[in-house]
């Protein structure tokens, strides 16, 4: 892993770890059960790392409109789901998440938001050759909602907003 110095690294980075994480999802070059589990292991913790990496510059830029909040869709949302169904939810996604009932377009900057306040133990993910998309859970006052968040799609709007640094700790 590089040090990031701006949000399109970022996202290319990211791009980087999704396809990483595709491949050891899918079982694709690796010869053993042991180094699929640590290729999976290792790219989701960097991935974890640089989504909240995005989440907190990208709201932080646009706070000080030094970038433009923008509406293009980086997945779905339903703002009214039922707590009891995440877990079969979960493992019955298949993308297109714009085909389930419920769900509505998810601009970039409300998928950094739920990024930041998923409940990490109910979220999952979908992975196969083209897709990589995150599936998160949270509550917003008594409301749980539901997301699904295109890796791919995240990252290329990233990469269509202007660059702008991030902050290093």
């Amino acid at each position: 892993m590089w040090k990031r110095k701006t949000l399109h690294e970022c996202a290319t980075e990211l791009e980087q770890i999704s396809s990483k994480f595709r491949r050891a999802h899918l079982g694709l070059g690796y010869d053993s059960e042991a180094a699929k589990q640590a290729a999976l292991n290792s790219s989701s913790a960097e991935g974890v790392e640089i989504l909240r990496i995005l989440a907190l510059a990208i709201r932080s830029e646009q706070d000080q409109d030094n970038i433009p909040s923008i509406i293009t869709s980086v997945g779905a949302l339903n703002r009214n789901f039922e707590e009891d169904k995440w877990a079969g939810f979960r493992e019955s996604y298949a993308p297109p998440p714009s085909a389930i009932d419920g769900f509505e377009p998810l601009p970039l900057r409300e998928a950094l938001n739920k990024i930041a306040h998923a409940d990490g133990p109910k979220s999952g993910y979908f992975a196969d050759p083209e897709n990589h998309d995150l599936i998160l859970f949270g509550k917003l006052g008594n409301k749980w909602w539901a997301a699904i968040i295109s890796i791919p799609n995240l990252c290329r709007v990233v990469k269509e907003l202007p660059d702008a640094p991030v902050p290093t700790a």
